[in-house]
């Protein structure tokens, strides 16, 4: 069995590959978990942490001593809460096998977004943790055309990213045509990035993205019902295009009064 120590969360610092940003930490989802350590008294999975090299045995109450392989989001909540965080350490364990753990233990919790993966493999391939983007994917299981998909995401301009309200609201499927636009007319998608960073009103990823490649999204149909009482015997249809339709439910008009209805 692995020893499970309680640990001052200001004794660990966030690794080098950590791949959890800040907006992480802003979202519903970190609130609930965040409330559940709390309801717990801290955190019930524990973490892993490998201890620094050259680091003193001893935390002085400033310098950490150890490094996150993974559970950021579990040490973020205890440092905020003020709370030990119960954590598994391993004395050795290089960079690679630190990767590779907290990529598996990411996408058997919550997912990272597109483009939180996309940066991490960036980054690994980068700083030459892997020479290759296809040995990458190898050494983790990963799809080789998502990863090839996430990490476009990541090598967009930031001006590109700071027109999402976070960057978490990039989905994979944007990436290729992203980065299509950014060959076709680098300075048409920038300058469109860059107005919509200056407006600042609010819109939907959706929105977003659709503004980036200069398109309009097709506006809905209004819809109102009509009652006969309690009962909608139709709809009243305004379409985009100006047409007007009523959708009449069925058993609405009797088919000997149809011509009478014309």
């Amino acid at each position: 069995a692995e020893v499970v120590q309680m640990l001052d969360p200001k004794s660990i610092r966030r690794s080098r590959w950590a791949n959890r940003i800040e907006a992480e930490f802003q979202t519903p989802e970190f609130a609930q978990l965040k409330s559940e350590i709390a309801s717990a008294g801290g955190n019930v999975q524990p973490i892993k942490a490998r201890r620094i090299e050259g680091a003193g045995k001893v935390f002085d109450g400033q310098t950490p001593i150890y490094e996150i392989v993974f559970g950021h989001r579990r040490h973020q909540a205890c440092l905020e809460l003020g709370l030990t965080v119960n954590a598994i350490v391993i004395g050795h364990m290089d960079d690679k096998a630190l990767f590779e753990a907290m990529d598996r233990e990411n996408r058997g919790r919550k997912n990272l977004s597109a483009w939180e993966q996309g940066r991490m493999y960036d980054d690994a391939i980068r700083q030459g943790l892997y020479p290759s983007l296809r040995r990458l994917s190898d050494s983790l299981g990963v799809n080789l055309s998502d990863a090839s998909r996430a990490v476009q995401l990541a090598k967009l301009p930031p001006e590109v990213v700071a027109a999402f309200a976070s960057p978490l609201d990039l989905q994979v499927r944007w990436a290729k045509p992203l980065a299509d636009a950014m060959q076709r007319d680098p300075d048409g998608l920038l300058q469109r990035a860059r107005a919509l960073v200056a407006d600042q009103t609010k819109r939907n990823p959706s929105g977003v993205f659709a503004e980036l490649l200069g398109q309009q999204l097709s506006p809905k149909a209004t819809e109102t019902p009509v009652m006969l009482g309690k009962r909608k015997v139709a709809v009243l249809r305004l379409e985009p295009s100006g047409r007007l339709v009523v959708d009449f439910e069925p058993g609405a008009v009797a088919a000997d009064r149809s011509q009478e209805l014309v």
